[in-house]
């Protein structure tokens, strides 16, 4: 078997491009806005719901099943059957994002219109090729990660995510100063899907070409019916899981501006205050979301090959600690954006609109987090339908709550639902643990220590934001804003790290396997005397 931290390290890498790509996202996102304003980003943002839809429909399911059945062939040595596995999954997941791109080019006039302002239709047009291109990517990942090799897909991610930005930037830029106007440059925005989806496949190619697999002992030949078939078993549930996300989505996109205008705001006004639900509040909760994908993306290989070669006590560990590594890395997340919202909107989006919102909507990262690694363990250890199901549950509350709270409370309503829907498939996810692998909630280590740590930070950085409203640091503009943040985050940041060690949330053995510093916070740590 890998060593234990083997895990942690696949996790904290892939959380680590997360970072990375969101915080290019992030970057993106700020002066995207101040480029097309909110109405514009309310355009471009209609785009991806129903892009991502189509996509989870064509390939979403199909890396993590890849993944799952590699690393079962693996686990029994069998890498000529993984490498079967790669061929089949590529004839299928191009054959489906043709079909996707047909379905999402051919009518994206329809989609505009149902989403509530026809003027979205060329954004739509614009990122549907990205639909021929990811799916050959998803098979790339899936293979590598069923090898419990991370790093093709962080590093095509960070890539990916890098060409994107440039493009999104670059084409918005240009199609503004040369007065194309808002809806031709949201679709300007959009076609940066395309340019990074096709940076990250060259790179995934050359990963490919260089890669040597472990030689293989007796290869078990499965018929391509037989292989198909259990590809789609797996890949099914998968689908119908990552497609709940975007659906909850596509919820916003259709229900928001639509009650939105019946409560008689105007046509602009409500696509606006979809831009401030989608383009602010929305892009600053993924972040930490995108760091639990990260854990759940390394947690399934790993509990499915533990679960395999039948390790019970191996998959609860490395349950123990996907479920962990998540709440350590979305609860500062979430509380510091509670507390540093109004500072975090004024310094990167140049004024405190939709600030209600994004107070609100933080209040979803740890939940969101959390049923998604929940998720991807339970589906890692055979029960793939559960997750879905509760999710689809949880999108009903969504559709509910929606209809009931946005005409009284407008996009604040709806960042409320969303939170009640996470919460919801949080609580469904915890009882499917427990009835299905029959594992008790650790909530010492799970929540109460990592909880007390979160609570020292949010005290320290509750003190210093208020202090400096106090002195009118942040009423001062955007670039004191984004010092003052920048001082108070790193203070947070250190603070939250002392707490945990002190807390005892972490110990030697999963300080060191964080990947390139590690072993230096370990020195640094036992010079002070933190580490037991």
């Amino acid at each position: 078997m890998r060593p234990h931290h083997g895990f942690v390290r696949g996790a904290l890498l892939l959380a680590g491009a997360a970072v990375l790509s969101k915080g290019l996202g992030s970057v993106y996102t700020i002066v995207l806005q101040n480029i097309i304003g909110d109405h514009g980003m309310g355009l471009f943002q209609m785009a991806y719901p129903i892009y991502a839809t189509l996509l989870a429909v064509a390939t979403a399911g199909f890396p993590v099943a890849i993944s799952k059945i590699v690393s079962e062939r693996v686990a029994v040595g069998d890498v000529y059957g993984a490498k079967q596995t790669f061929r089949m999954a590529l004839v299928l997941l191009s054959l489906g994002g043709v079909l996707a791109f047909v379905i999402l080019f051919g009518f994206a006039s329809t989609w505009a219109r149902v989403a509530g302002d026809p003027a979205a239709a060329p954004a739509i047009r614009a990122i549907a090729p990205a639909l021929l291109i990811v799916p050959v990517m998803s098979v790339l990942r899936g293979y590598f990660q069923g090898h419990q090799w991370m790093e093709p897909t962080a590093a095509s991610q960070v890539l990916e995510q890098g060409v994107r930005v440039a493009t999104i930037l670059g084409l918005a830029f240009w199609l503004m100063s040369r007065g194309y106007g808002q809806a031709t440059a949201a679709a300007g925005a959009a076609f940066g899907a395309v340019t990074g989806a096709c940076a990250g496949l060259l790179l995934l190619f050359t990963y490919w070409r260089n890669y040597r697999p472990p030689e293989h002992t007796q290869p078990t030949r499965t018929s391509s019916v037989t292989l198909a078939k259990q590809l789609l078993y797996y890949a099914f549930p998968i689908s119908l899981g990552a497609l709940v996300v975007p659906l909850m989505n596509n919820i916003d996109v259709i229900t928001v501006v639509n009650l939105l205008k019946s409560a008689g705001e105007p046509q602009h006004l409500a696509t606006t205050e979809f831009g401030l639900l989608s383009g602010r509040a929305a892009k600053l909760m993924m972040l930490p979301t995108t760091l639990a994908a990260g854990i759940g993306i390394a947690a399934m290989p790993a509990v499915t090959e533990a679960f395999t070669l039948g390790f019970r006590e191996l998959v609860h560990e490395r349950i123990d600690m996907a479920i962990r590594l998540t709440v350590l890395l979305s609860l500062p997340a979430g509380i510091g954006l509670v507390l540093l919202a109004r500072p975090v909107n004024i310094a990167l989006f140049q004024n405190g609109a939709g600030t209600g919102a994004i107070e609100i909507l933080a209040l979803a990262t740890v939940f969101a987090s959390v049923q998604a690694t929940l998720a991807a363990v339970l589906q890692g250890a055979g029960w793939m339908y559960l997750p879905v199901v509760n999710l689809l549950i949880a999108s009903g509350v969504k559709l509910v709550l929606n209809l009931w709270w946005v005409p009284r409370f407008g996009i604040q309503g709806a960042a409320a639902a969303t939170v009640a829907s996470y919460v919801t498939a949080t609580l469904l996810n915890v009882g499917a643990l427990k009835r299905c692998l029959n594992m008790e909630v650790d909530w010492l280590r799970w929540l109460v220590r990592p909880g007390l740590a979160a609570a020292i930070m949010g005290s320290v950085t509750f003190g210093l934001s208020r202090q400096l409203a106090i002195w009118g640091v942040l009423d001062a503009g955007r670039i004191a804003a984004g010092l003052s943040l920048l001082f108070v985050i790193s203070i947070a940041i250190a603070t939250y790290i002392a707490a945990l060690l002190v807390t005892n949330s972490m110990d030697r053995a999963e300080l060191q396997a964080v990947p390139k510093v590690g072993p230096q916070l370990v020195s640094w740590c036992d010079r002070i005397g933190l580490l037991k």
